[in-house]
């Protein structure tokens, strides 16, 4: 709990210290936005076009890309670019300094640093959803925002998981960020649409190897009641909390492992 509060407090130091330099830290902030809502744009000429994909429309579109930009958004403010900076680490042999330390290496090179650019995200994703949710008219009533809560922290979980498994691979592979990178931008690229207009051994890895589609898909599903995905059962729309909490074991445990086999350049 203790060092939960000193993260905070760091936080706070390091966003008043960026503040010094307002029109930056604005302009860091308008960037991201500004990149983002490209994509957006992007997805309304193709439905303006096209209408619909396989029977969902703009806003639902909308929706279900925002569950991906907003749970990427809090997992990257903490996990992205130190498991970036990660290769660098272990290569200069940085990395032993973490090991010396009284606590969690993990926890020690995440709490190094804070990416506050993905507060740009965050906004972003809050104005969407407030435009998209009235639209498609989902209820906001108790049991579904229970539920939206549980698919943003499982959602968080799987897109941390899947950081930090790319990431661990600086312990075995010289350069790793291309892994991270294809990871993060190339694949998760497919969730910009329903995984269901893709072919089905696309389907099958985005649910079960890289599970991606319980980050927005699923959840979508469930809140817009949208059928015709008749290649997996209807339950694993219930799926991804579970899904979170066990992809973030397995990266902690392939982590571990790594720093484990981790052996100092000696630089």
């Amino acid at each position: 709990m203790n060092f939960i509060k000193l993260y905070i407090r760091f936080i706070v130091v390091f966003l008043k210290s960026k503040m010094e330099y307002r029109f930056s830290f604005f302009m860091d902030l308008f960037t991201n936005v500004f990149t983002y809502s490209l994509l957006f744009v992007s997805i309304w000429v193709i439905l303006n076009k096209f209408q619909h994909i396989q029977g969902w429309g703009f806003y639902e579109v909308m929706f279900l890309y925002n569950l991906n930009l907003f749970t990427y958004a809090i997992s990257g403010m903490f996990i992205k670019h130190p498991m970036l900076d990660l290769e660098k680490m272990v290569q200069n042999g940085d990395f032993d300094s973490v090991l010396i330390k009284p606590i969690d290496p993990l926890y020690h090179i995440v709490v190094r640093q804070f990416e506050y650019t993905f507060f740009g995200h965050i906004l972003l994703s809050i104005v969407v959803f407030c435009i998209s949710v009235p639209k498609i008219g989902i209820p906001l009533n108790s049991f579904n925002i229970l539920w939206f809560a549980l698919f943003i922290i499982g959602g968080v979980l799987i897109h941390s998981s899947i950081m930090i498994i790319s990431g661990s691979m600086s312990f075995w592979f010289v350069k790793s960020t291309s892994i991270l990178e294809m990871g993060i931008y190339d694949i998760r690229s497919f969730l910009n649409y329903p995984i269901s207009i893709y072919q089905n051994s696309i389907q099958i890895f985005l649910t079960f190897v890289l599970p991606f589609a319980f980050v927005n898909f699923y959840p979508a599903q469930f809140f817009l009641q949208k059928e015709g995905n008749d290649l997996f059962h209807p339950l694993l729309q219930f799926g991804t909390p579970i899904v979170g909490i066990i992809t973030i074991f397995i990266a902690y445990y392939i982590w571990s492992v790594g720093v484990n086999n981790y052996q100092s350049t000696g630089s």
